[in-house]
């Protein structure tokens, strides 16, 4: 009987485990063992969609196929640990085959969320990096000598990130008349996370007295490197008080005023991008 080529990897392993029946269970495990069989291994770890709530860890997986037919995938499972606790556990879905004496890149997301993470790993808090163990287990479909389980282990960081300290500390006042007012923002911010923020945009609106005065965005470029870290962002902006009444002008010719800075921190991490809302309030004082 003439065989196709492309099923002579596994022709040949199942006739000899056959043959191999006759010599007893020792010598068949032997040969199970020496004979070619499917390989895994991680390629790579991404993160993906880094946000105050969540994370989705991305484990690109190999797998290499020496049989001269497909390996379909049957499942892909993982678990994760950190410091020998586990804090996560599920399955992604299993689409696909490996091709013939070839090689697949199968994508396994876990998505961790930092709730149900701080509510197990009671001793970290946010704006940590928590090492993590990844146990994965992924099961192929060898039909002529059934499934076969491909552990993989890598461990990695993930973080946590908190928002940082935001805070108005000053308005310098350049000119001030009814029909236009020009000024100086001082606004403070600090890490309040144990990596490093690189920040790209501030995004701000900005109430005086309880009145909407002005909104829009600043380019700083300043990084801080580690927790504690602060730098002070200076915000050119202009304003027309006639448009927001009298008292509004009567205001900001005073000493202080109470205010409001809210919108979002545009930051680059090594986790990557991060988009974080804030909000500062309190009583800013006025210098000309």
């Amino acid at each position: 009987m003439r065989w196709p080529s492309n099923v002579f990897g596994m022709r040949n392993l199942i006739v000899g485990v056959a043959a191999l029946l006759l010599t007893g269970c020792d010598t068949v495990q032997d040969y199970l063992s020496n004979a070619d069989k499917p390989t895994a291994r991680i390629q790579g770890v991404q993160l993906h969609g880094l946000d105050l709530s969540s994370v989705t860890l991305r484990f690109d997986v190999e797998i290499t196929n020496p049989y001269g037919v497909a390996l379909p995938l049957v499942s892909m499972s993982y678990g994760l640990a950190s410091s020998g606790v586990n804090f996560l556990t599920g399955s992604a879905d299993a689409q696909g085959s490996v091709p013939a004496r070839g090689a697949k890149v199968f994508p396994l997301d876990a998505k961790v969320t930092f709730a149900g993470l701080l509510q197990v790993l009671q001793s970290v808090r946010p704006g940590q990096v928590v090492p993590y163990e990844a146990d994965l287990k992924l099961i192929v479909d060898a039909s002529a000598i059934g499934q076969i389980t491909l552990p993989l282990r890598k461990s990695g960081t993930l973080p946590i990130p908190q928002v940082p300290k935001v805070s108005l500390q000053s308005i310098r006042w350049q000119t001030l008349a009814l029909d236009e007012a020009t000024a100086v923002l001082s606004v403070d911010v600090e890490n309040t996370n144990d990596f490093a923020l690189g920040l790209q945009k501030l995004g701000y609106a900005l109430r005086l007295g309880g009145t909407d005065v002005v909104k829009s965005s600043a380019s700083p470029s300043q990084e801080l490197k580690n927790r504690g870290d602060r730098t002070s962002v200076t915000i050119p902006i202009t304003i027309k008080p006639l448009d927001f009444g009298l008292g509004v002008f009567n205001m900001l010719r005073g000493k202080s005023a109470g205010y409001s800075l809210g919108g979002d921190l545009e930051v680059s991490t090594p986790f990557g991008p991060l988009l974080l809302p804030y909000r500062a309030t309190g009583r800013v004082p006025f210098s000309r």
